[in-house]
């Protein structure tokens, strides 16, 4: 009897600290507007930004959800940005073109005052065929890519969510 009073204090202990682990864990899924200093993003619900990233980009997110590239389940989407110093736009473009099994549309324009392009391309990695739309923004001697990269199967589950989140990207 006298181990049972402490036995069900740990026991609510337990239940107590695993559903607020799990409630944090869910919420780091939800959509988010994520500001550095230097670009502001809306990053879309359902996706996780990795904090503390060692791969070099600036920003890092991949989707929930998995998809199957043969055998393996991988991401069905990541959102990266990443900066291209001492880059110019012209030639951002011509390596996205390099790296891509085809691309689908080049549109140029002025982002808030400064030159961008939006492209689309489709791109063959790790055995699987993605499909990416890219914003590229020049700010001082260097441009901004933003790549929102998705399996071409999930496509048609993304489509509205890429053009959200690329709109929302506001680089300083």
């Amino acid at each position: 009897m006298e181990l049972l009073i402490p036995g069900l204090i740990l026991v609510a202990l337990m239940i107590w600290a695993s559903t607020r682990i799990k409630r944090n864990a869910a919420a780091a899924f939800d959509a988010e507007t994520v500001e550095t200093a230097d670009f502001v993003i809306n990053k879309p619900d359902g996706f996780l930004h990795v904090l503390n990233d060692d791969s070099g980009l600036a920003f890092r997110a991949y989707s929930k959800e998995f998809g199957k590239v043969g055998n393996r389940d991988v991401r069905q989407a990541t959102i990266e940005i990443e900066l291209h110093q001492t880059v110019r736009l012209d030639a951002a473009t011509k390596r996205i073109k390099s790296e891509s099994e085809s691309i689908g549309s080049i549109e140029a324009y002025i982002d808030g005052g400064e030159r961008a392009a939006s492209v689309a391309s489709r791109r063959i990695g790790d055995g699987g065929e993605y499909e990416t739309l890219s914003k590229l923004v020049t700010r001082g001697q260097g441009v901004w890519e933003c790549r929102y990269s998705v399996l071409s199967e999930h496509l048609p589950d993304h489509l509205s969510r890429m053009e959200s989140v690329l709109g929302s990207l506001r680089v300083k």
